[in-house]
């Protein structure tokens, strides 16, 4: 009779193996099945965990603060001053949300350790907001969209368009991310033209997933302010053109305006997302107005060149105090 060690490595029906080497066979098959197991067990907590994360702790993002009427009632609340960052122009054909895939690597690895506010300040706090800046000195401010589900933080790393794609506020992973300013953009006394904030369009309509309701006219004629809200100065805004286009598609892309260098410039660069607008709003900013851009991809799918957009002009509010633009 074969030694049993002579079959430990043959496949296939056991009827034609000796005793020893199907007893042996019936072990490896269920030490495999067991271990199969255990990772599906595994991926499924994972899974849960991703789910309940996204779900019941809202992807990492903190409740809504109150909202005052007024900023009369800021309390002064040390901000560092941002040091100016030198950052990378990319392509006319590419914007912020194009480097999705290379930010759920990154997101996976442990979270970068947690700023803290530098001792050296020149701006106030609002108070509602105080809390949470204290949480992730990344805040930048608050959007809140009537209609949608859009209240959330909106934070930015000038060095790092990608940080927040795959992360929530508390800077653990999220796959719907975290609203963000682009690096490129700067809130203050030296504010660029247009600011930029980036968000995913989810499929469970959290980040921007409602933000297309914008398409709609009749919704827009329903909602044709919003609030956005910096660290220093609440601010409500205006829609001025709903914009849908493909990624290289256009001479002068909105997601590549930042700032002008002369009222021509500016004026132009307005005048293009204007003519791609899905319908008249009937309103038209003016030169040295304060313009945001709200910008996601125009399905849930990460790889798509679509994209939507919502470009708005601050209302100007005498009540309301603040340092910027």
């Amino acid at each position: 009779m074969p030694k049993p060690k002579r079959y430990r490595r043959l496949r296939g029906s056991s009827a034609y193996y000796p005793f020893g080497a199907r007893t042996e066979l019936r072990h490896r098959h269920r030490r495999n099945a067991r271990l199969l197991q255990l990772m599906g067990l595994l991926i499924f907590c994972l899974a849960g965990a991703l789910l309940l994360r996204q779900t019941y702790f809202h992807g990492g993002q903190p409740q809504p603060p109150a909202r005052p009427a007024t900023a009369e009632t800021a309390v002064a609340t040390p901000v560092p001053t941002r040091a100016p960052v030198t950052v990378e122009i990319r392509n006319a054909t590419v914007d912020a949300l194009a480097g999705t895939e290379a930010a759920d690597a990154a997101a996976h690895a442990s979270p970068s350790p947690q700023p803290t506010p530098e001792a050296e300040t020149v701006e106030t706090v609002l108070p509602q907001y105080q809390e949470l800046y204290a949480q992730n000195p990344d805040l930048v401010g608050w959007l809140r969209l009537e209609g949608t589900d859009i209240d959330y933080p909106v934070v930015q790393v000038p060095e790092d368009n990608s940080y927040y794609l795959r992360r929530g506020f508390d800077r653990l992973y999220a796959s719907g991310g975290t609203l963000f300013l682009d690096g490129r953009c700067r809130i203050g006394q030296d504010a660029t033209a247009n600011w930029l904030i980036y968000g995913h369009n989810m499929e469970d309509g959290s980040m921007f997933g409602t933000l297309t309701r914008y398409a709609d006219e009749e919704f827009y004629r329903a909602h044709p302010t919003f609030t956005f809200d910096t660290l220093t100065r609440v601010g409500t805004w205006q829609v001025v053109a709903v914009v849908e286009t493909t990624l290289g598609a256009d001479e002068l892309p909105y997601y590549s305006f930042f700032d002008a260098g002369s009222r021509g410039e500016w004026q132009r660069r307005v005048d293009a997302i204007l003519d791609l607008a899905l319908y008249d709003t009937g309103v038209v900013p003016k030169y040295g107005d304060q313009l945001l851009t709200l910008s996601t991809c125009g399905s849930p799918r990460a790889d798509t060149p679509e994209r939507f957009a919502v470009l708005a002009v601050r209302i100007p509010d005498t009540t309301e105090g603040g340092t910027e633009k």
